[in-house]
């Protein structure tokens, strides 16, 4: 490795880990737990999946026919058989009209806070901004605006 690689690991906090399926070490960041298994990742993933098709009161067989695809097949996707590709969870947030981090969250927290609790105070918080209406989300990021102003102001004032 180089020096900058070196460098880029550290500052964004890998760890070297091994996937079965890859012959060569690989780099994750840890979960709160540990570095969690790609598998357990997909399985999280697939059981946000059949959660939000049970919200949405359809059965598997409706969803794989809005989707272009067989019941069994379908059905792969929420036992983590098979694993979407990311063109796949796009596809399904239009047709469930969700946000991706709905189907993703509890895959990886970890990548929305650096604790537990942050993790889901940045979850609660964008679920709200993705509810509010376009009128409520320009206020919002009018006073977001002028909080990071001022955040950057007195910061450069430290300096």
């Amino acid at each position: 490795m180089t020096v900058k690689t070196d460098e880029y690991i550290k500052e964004a906090g890998l760890e070297g880990t091994h996937d079965p399926k890859v012959d060569r070490s690989i780099y994750r960041r840890p979960g709160f737990a540990g570095i969690p298994t790609f598998h357990r990742m997909d399985e999280a993933i697939a059981a946000s999946l059949r959660e939000i098709r049970v919200e949405k009161d359809l059965s598997r067989a409706e969803l794989a026919l809005l989707i272009g695809s067989l019941e069994q097949v379908y059905g792969r996707y929420e036992r983590a058989i098979t694993k979407l590709h990311a063109s796949q969870v796009l596809h399904l947030c239009e047709i469930l009209g969700i946000y991706p981090d709905d189907l993703l969250f509890d895959a990886a927290p970890h990548l929305w806070g650096a604790s537990e609790e942050e993790a889901h105070e940045r979850r609660r918080i964008s679920k709200m901004i993705q509810s509010l209406s376009p009128s409520t989300l320009r206020t919002v990021a009018t006073i977001l605006d002028s909080i990071f102003a001022l955040q950057n102001s007195s910061d450069e004032a430290v300096l």
